[in-house]
């Protein structure tokens, strides 16, 4: 398939998790009523079943299976959980109990809303002083010579956040902006995922996955009266997306 290299292995895994037991059989045996019946004995979301389906329609269709069996299927979407974005005292609380490079790090996601593999994929040639260059990003542990949206964006870096970049220790490295133990980029987050929760813990505050100051930040742009369209640039998405998915006003945030 032309795809990238992430969709490839995400569909492999659901391949192997859902269908693999079916690869003995005569692809034209396959039909709709077995098909919705080992999927739904799954505890899975319905995206995930939907994205099942996919796999399994594509190998179908490779094989010239007509009619195939997976057209007509159709799983009930769920109601998603609300985003429960954080507050400004919240954030404060939690950054007290962060240090060196998950300070850094962190303070970086706040600031501008960047991806985690975005972040990660960083360099100091990357950034101006004042705004960054996001052209890259790490997908399952490898560096990826695009964005999601294969946008590449500048990102404005707020002013409160530019001493603590400047201060890291990695500043004069002429690498990437975070490095591990070995001196090479980080392939993934478990270890600033790990200071993250321990962080929460001492503060007391309810944790949520880093993603979500992702969506903070939205709401941050949003509640100080930036344009939808300046916000969805900056986050590196369309309108339309912000909108729908990460638009909220929370009045702390508001410099009215």
């Amino acid at each position: 398939l032309d795809v990238k290299r992430s969709t490839l292995m995400s569909y492999k895994a659901l391949y192997h998790k859902h269908w693999q037991v079916w690869e003995s059989f005569a692809v034209d045996s396959i039909t709709p009523n077995m098909i919705k019946t080992l999927i739904n004995q799954k505890d899975i979301s319905s995206k995930t079943k939907r994205n099942a389906l996919i796999v399994l329609s594509g190998i179908l269709r490779h094989a010239d299976v007509t009619p195939n069996p997976c057209a007509n299927i159709r799983f009930r979407k769920q109601q998603k959980k609300p985003i429960e974005r954080y507050r400004p005292a919240e954030l404060e609380a939690v950054m007290k109990f962060l240090d060196g490079e998950s300070l850094v790090y962190f303070s970086l996601l706040r600031a501008t809303g960047l991806r985690p593999g975005e972040a990660l994929a960083l360099e100091w040639s990357d950034y101006d002083g004042e705004r960054l260059d996001i052209s890259k990003q790490i997908v399952r542990r490898r560096i990826q010579s695009d964005t999601k949206t294969s946008v590449r964006r500048r990102v404005y870096v707020p002013a409160w956040v530019r001493p603590i970049i400047d201060n890291h220790s990695t500043r004069f490295k002429q690498s990437h902006i975070f490095l591990n133990s070995i001196g090479t980029f980080h392939c993934d987050t478990d270890v600033f995922n790990k200071a993250w929760k321990k962080a929460h813990n001492k503060a007391r505050v309810p944790y949520r996955i880093p993603y979500c100051l992702r969506h903070t930040r939205a709401a941050e742009l949003l509640s100080q009266n930036a344009s939808p369209a300046l916000a969805a640039r900056e986050l590196g998405h369309s309108v339309q997306m912000f909108l729908n998915v990460y638009s909220e006003f929370i009045e702390e945030y508001s410099t009215e």
